[in-house]
């Protein structure tokens, strides 16, 4: 029985059998050796691949995430924008229906007085300025309060009420050919109010107040004008009839 060859056999000593079995026995090395070098790469490939296909998912969802976040922010600004028309639509619905109201108002307030004025030429009654006066809003907002002008009082009530309380210390007072009247401007009132409500005043709500005391004045012989004075400020011009509203 022949041995192996071991790996110091010379070429030359070895057999044929022998040199035909070590052939042999190296192709089935160099057969394994290929198939594993196969093996590791189409594990290589695999692996290739599947990295590909993650950097592609990766893309694919960071583009998604993109889209959405845009997506996102365009939804929001809509809204925003959508609240916005609601909110500027609403304030104008309020506007006129305050403006609507406040016409209605002034038109029944004439017609009363129109009324008590026809009712006193029938029943031969002369009714005077004195006498229209004692049923003036602002004599009423002065002596009595808000509650006696309105059914719904309002911080404006409350700020107008003080704003007639303190005709001389608020205001300026002016006696010429045309009458005695009260003065009022924005920026003399705005420290006085400021004071006395313990809160700033803005111009829009000084402008608010004086449109409030005109309106209540609506059917008053009285003449209370609200408009703008040479250098732009709001201003509250009130004629002076009745010491209540006077402040002496």
């Amino acid at each position: 029985m022949s041995s192996e060859p071991d790996a110091e056999t010379p070429v030359s000593a070895m057999t044929i059998g022998e040199l035909t079995r070590e052939v042999r026995q190296l192709r089935e090395e160099v057969r394994d050796l290929r198939s594993d070098v196969d093996d590791q790469q189409t594990a290589i490939d695999c692996q290739e691949t599947e990295i590909e296909e993650l950097r592609g998912d990766l893309q694919a969802e960071r583009h998604a995430r993109k889209e959405a976040e845009e997506e996102l922010k365009k939804d929001r600004t809509q809204q925003i924008a959508r609240a916005k028309a609601d909110v500027r639509e609403d304030v104008h619905d309020l506007h006129d229906t305050i403006q609507t109201e406040q016409q209605t108002r002034s038109q029944a307030d004439a017609r009363l007085k129109q009324r008590l004025s026809d009712l006193a030429d029938e029943a031969d009654i002369d009714v005077t300025d004195a006498d229209l006066i004692a049923k003036d809003k602002l004599v009423r907002l002065v002596q009595q309060g808000p509650d006696a002008v309105t059914d719904r009082v309002y911080p404006v009530h409350e700020r107008a009420q003080a704003l007639l309380e303190h005709p001389k210390e608020w205001g300026r007072v002016v006696s010429d050919a045309n009458g005695q009247r009260v003065v009022y401007t924005a920026p003399q009132v705005r420290p006085y109010l400021n004071a006395y409500f313990d809160r700033s005043f803005a111009s829009s709500e000084l402008k608010r107040i004086f449109e409030k005391i005109e309106d209540l004045a609506a059917i008053s012989p009285r003449t209370v004008r609200v408009d703008k004075n040479q250098a732009g400020e709001h201003r509250l011009v009130v004629q002076l009839h009745d010491a209540s509203v006077e402040g002496e």
